[in-house]
């Protein structure tokens, strides 16, 4: 890390990764401040500040006159955590630590979690709020082949969901995740070859026309749309299993 460039965030995504691949081990106490500063070479200023962020996340036990020792972050930390470091990758180049293996337990939990507040937000819908939906729709198959196009229109299709939902949790969930939600949202679509990108798209705004006409249960409709992502998903790690093996092999 250069010590003239670096920031606090610097610091803190840095010792972030460290704990989540372990290279900082729950309950390793860190070396001592200065000695710590120098080792990463960044000011020691910049190191407390970051120090701090990382105790607020609950990744960090700090102990005046003692030290400061790592929490195992599966037993402490906050989605905040896990948000961080998928938005890692996306102001900085190189690898992450965001592998296709953590994308696909994330993308588990969102499966299980958003048909729920689609369902939540459909028995909120005015008429006017489902065209607008299939209006962003109907810009997203317009741009079927430009994947960031698509998953910025997603996005917000998503927010728009979970403030129809009219429940301040999902809204400041939705909020908090979102360097998630548009990790794997880009994830899924890059995945999806345009048929299936295209189908994808026609299955949801052939549901919010049904919805509109009132001809459509809702619950229903949001067990589909789990069982369809949730399909996605299967491909997806198989895919990405049978490219290990052939790795493997080779």
């Amino acid at each position: 890390m250069n010590k003239g460039t670096a920031s606090v965030q610097d610091i803190v995504d840095q010792l972030l990764q460290q704990i989540y691949m372990k290279k900082l081990k729950p309950d390793e106490k860190l070396p001592p401040f200065r000695t710590h500063a120098s080792a990463l070479g960044v000011e020691p200023s910049l190191l407390r500040a970051a120090l701090k962020q990382l105790e607020a996340m609950n990744l960090l036990d700090i102990r005046r006159s003692d030290g400061t020792y790592v929490k195992p972050f599966t037993q402490n930390a906050g989605l905040d955590f896990l948000s961080r470091l998928f938005s890692i990758k996306e102001s900085k180049s190189g690898d992450s630590v965001v592998d296709e293996f953590l994308k696909d337990e994330a993308l588990a939990f969102w499966n299980m979690v958003f048909p729920e507040i689609m369902y939540a937000a459909s028995r909120n819908m005015s008429p006017l709020d489902v065209k607008a939906f299939i209006e962003i729709i109907d810009r997203q198959m317009a741009v079927v082949d430009k994947i960031e196009n698509l998953v910025v229109l997603d996005i917000e299709l998503q927010d728009r969901i979970a403030e129809r939902a009219n429940n301040m949790v999902v809204t400041l969930l939705f909020n908090s995740l979102r360097p998630l939600r548009h990790r794997l949202t880009d994830f899924l679509y890059r995945n999806l070859d345009r048929d299936t990108r295209l189908s994808f798209l026609t299955m949801k705004r052939k549901g919010l026309c049904r919805q509109m006409s009132g001809d459509l249960d809702l619950k229903w409709s949001a067990e589909e749309h789990r069982k369809t992502l949730e399909s996605y998903r299967t491909a997806i790690r198989q895919a990405m299993l049978q490219k290990m093996i052939g790795e493997d092999a080779g």
